[in-house]
């Protein structure tokens, strides 16, 4: 009886230290300079890098080495430093992380690291909402951004979530599409993203990680550091709040005491803006070590800027709402490629942002797909047609400019006939072109389309400013001179129309 009681003291023993030896990984973090992913006798070791699971964050020593405990659900990840970066897939995802398929059973896992050549000055492209359902969107992705993109110097692209509209099967076409600009790209997660068909609250990302990695991360490049979220809470079997789980909370607190000193500013990329939120004042009072933060986020379909005071003597948080590259989820009549007019609900045509992060400040310039990079607002004017008469319906006293970059304090001016800039006074309504597009699908102008019918528009634009037309113009055609001057985002923008009077 004894001698069965300690060989079952014995198993356990083992079993217990198996599995105690199996909860951790551990490795090696190197300059990997002829990427062949193997530590050769000339390559360097890199201490102070971090790794993290998720929740802890622990660094490198001195001989390279880290050891970390594993959590179930999570893999376990390298922070990317300054002038190095992970080997890319096929479709230019870096592979910053342990695959999720093999975490589980591995003890011991190197993360080469490429030497990567890393301005001062940071050139950023951000895609809001891609939506993609079927392989007409990611055609219609193609042309919008991919092609456009190819040839441009590019440090990354990031993705502001909804990379899907609930079908998970389509994340690989368009991880193939995008990654054809040749550029590195960092996804961020979108509650469309989410697999609600996982009942554990821990599994509802996987679909997403199993292609894009980790849901929430960081990462520096060149002199800036930023941080990946996963705002999506999950709740209910359909529903969603933006919200950080616990975990992540405290991946968040460890990593930036880790870099507050490093670093003088941070920048955050989500999918739910921070205003929507339940924890927004938790995030705020986290980011109080860094004098400069700046936010890019999608979700709204729509796309403005907003500012969030903070305490006496740092600078409010600047968060850019970057719109939707489909527009309004791909609606409405389609043009000869048969790509979705789909202006977002706002009046913003289709599009993408560039972020320029310097060390004394950034720029944002917003490019309309398939149009000029001086396609910088939509002007309307009173015109009164004498063939097709439809739109006359629509016409009042005023002249409308949608500026599509604009935040709150811009200004906008207008000169008619080289005169006089008349300032133009900022205007709470609906776009007058999203106002024309579904007034003519009202009247059955694209009935005989295959299309996805827009709504009735509600949502007040946040860029849209008006004058009234003039009385004292002379019959026949004016010029009309429309600018736009932005300080703070270090915008300048300028259009032209033509205006017909009777």
């Amino acid at each position: 009886m004894n001698r069965i009681i300690f060989s079952l003291v014995v198993m356990l023993s083992f079993t217990v230290g198996f599995a105690q030896k199996n909860n951790k990984v551990s490795g090696i973090v190197f300059a990997d300079t002829n990427q062949n992913a193997v530590l050769d006798k000339d390559e360097v070791v890199l201490s102070n890098v971090l790794v993290s699971n998720g929740k802890d964050v622990v660094e490198t020593n001195s001989k390279g080495k880290y050891s970390i405990t594993k959590i179930e659900g999570n893999t376990v990840f390298v922070i990317k430093p300054t002038g190095y970066i992970s080997k890319k897939n096929k479709q230019n995802s870096v592979q910053f992380y342990v695959p999720f398929d093999e975490v589980k059973e591995v003890e011991n896992y190197n993360f080469p690291l490429i030497p990567n050549a890393e301005n001062k000055d940071v050139k950023v492209v951000l895609l809001g909402d891609t939506q993609v359902d079927v392989m007409d969107d990611i055609h219609n992705v193609g042309k919008l951004v991919t092609e456009e993109l190819m040839d441009q110097k590019i440090d990354f692209i990031v993705p502001l979530g909804d990379l899907s509209f609930d079908n998970l099967t389509i994340f690989k076409p368009l991880s193939e599409t995008l990654g054809l600009i040749g550029a590195p790209i960092f996804y961020t997660i979108g509650n469309h993203d989410l697999n609600f068909k996982e009942t554990a609250f821990e599994d509802r990302d996987k679909s997403f990680e199993s292609i894009f990695g980790p849901s929430y991360y960081a990462f520096e490049y060149g002199n800036q550091f930023f941080l990946v979220l996963n705002n999506i809470y999950p709740v209910n079997e359909k529903g969603y709040v933006g919200r950080l789980d616990e975990m992540q909370k405290q991946f968040i607190t460890n990593l930036i005491a880790t870099k507050k000193g490093a670093f003088n500013s941070i920048h955050l990329f989500m999918h739910i803006p921070l205003e929507e939120m339940e924890d927004q004042d938790w995030i705020i009072k986290s980011l109080a070590p860094f004098e400069e933060v700046l936010i890019s986020a999608g979700h709204t379909h729509t796309q403005y800027h907003k500012y969030f005071e903070r305490e006496a003597g740092r600078k409010p948080i600047h968060e850019l709402v970057a719109g939707a590259v489909c527009g309004s989820w791909w609606q409405g009549p389609h043009d000869q490629n048969q790509i979705p007019f789909a202006l977002m609900y706002d009046g913003t045509p289709k599009g993408y942002w560039t972020v320029g992060i310097n060390p004394d400040r950034y720029t944002y310039d917003y490019k309309v797909s398939g149009a000029p990079d001086t396609k910088q607002m939509d002007i309307t004017v009173p015109n009164t047609n004498e063939w097709d008469t439809t739109l006359n319906a629509l016409n009042d006293n005023y002249i409308y400019a949608n500026v599509f970059a604009a935040d709150d304090a811009t200004k906008v001016y207008v000169n008619f006939d080289n005169g006089s800039w008349s300032e133009m006074v900022k205007y709470e309504g609906i776009s007058p072109n999203i106002q024309k597009q579904y007034y003519l699908q009202s009247q059955g102008r694209y009935d005989s389309m295959k299309i996805s019918n827009s709504p009735k528009p509600e949502t007040i634009s946040t860029h849209l400013w008006r004058i009234v037309k003039p009385d004292n113009l002379s019959s026949g055609a004016h010029s009309v001179r429309i600018k736009a001057v932005g300080k703070e985002i270090n915008l300048e923008a300028h259009g032209n129309a033509v205006l017909w009077v009777k």
